[in-house]
């Protein structure tokens, strides 16, 4: 009978050896699993911002008012993540406007005044870099995040307009200092995919005032759009 027993406890001790390996290694798959993250991340979206104050367009023989905020501009970024909390962003934006309006052009004296259409279409865009910290762990289904970026913002300005009496066409251009502080909240959406919004502050050294010296167009920017991660 003390035989019996031996053998059962030997029987059982080697049973339970494959169990505990087997234990052993989900338990070591789901801390590699938690030290995991995701190193690249990739954004698209819809981009509104509005802009003040307004800037002077200053073309040959005359100037036009106008800004760079827009309803109808796009938001890219690429997001390298150092770690669960931190990454470093690259971010471009482009912001768009068209205006058309009616020009009185008069060519001869006395001023016989010929009224036709100009169209004015202002373009900004931002190239930025800097830092992205996660407020909390990637992984929650809502993730609050703020960013700090740095760099360049380039602009273009077009007048056009096409008559029986005149035609012109001239482009003014502008490079400045640029960059963008504020939060924004991703919610998961899927394993891979979150919706992304953010909202940031964005002054830009790109702008003119009434005597033509550079001032600074101070920008809040709305982005929404997808996160690949």
């Amino acid at each position: 009978m003390q035989r019996l027993y031996i053998l059962v406890f030997l029987g059982m001790f080697l049973a339970s050896l494959p169990l505990s390996a087997q234990t052993q290694m989900q338990a070591q798959a789901m801390q590699t699993q938690s030290s995991q993250f995701s190193k690249l991340a990739f954004f698209g979206g819809y981009l509104d911002s509005g802009e003040f104050p307004y800037t002077d367009f200053k073309f040959t023989g005359f100037t036009l008012p106008g800004d760079f905020g827009t309803h109808h501009g796009f938001d890219l970024a690429i997001i390298r993540n150092l770690n669960r909390r931190l990454g470093i962003k690259g971010d471009f934006s482009a912001h768009f406007q068209s205006h058309t309006f009616p020009v009185n052009v008069c060519l001869q004296t006395p001023c016989v005044p010929v009224q036709q259409t100009a169209e004015l279409n202002p373009k900004l865009f931002n190239f930025l870099v800097g830092p992205e910290f996660a407020l909390a762990d990637r992984r929650r289904r809502l993730a609050p995040f703020a960013h700090a970026l740095f760099g360049l913002a380039h602009t273009t300005a077009t007048f056009k307009t096409s008559g029986s009496v005149f035609n012109s066409l001239q482009t003014t251009t502008e490079t400045g200092f640029a960059m963008a502080v504020g939060p924004g909240l991703d919610m998961r959406m899927a394993r891979r995919l979150s919706l992304r919004t953010s909202v940031d502050f964005n002054p830009k050294w790109v702008g003119r005032d009434d005597a033509g010296a550079r001032q600074v167009q101070k920008d809040l920017r709305l982005a929404v759009g997808v996160l690949f991660h």
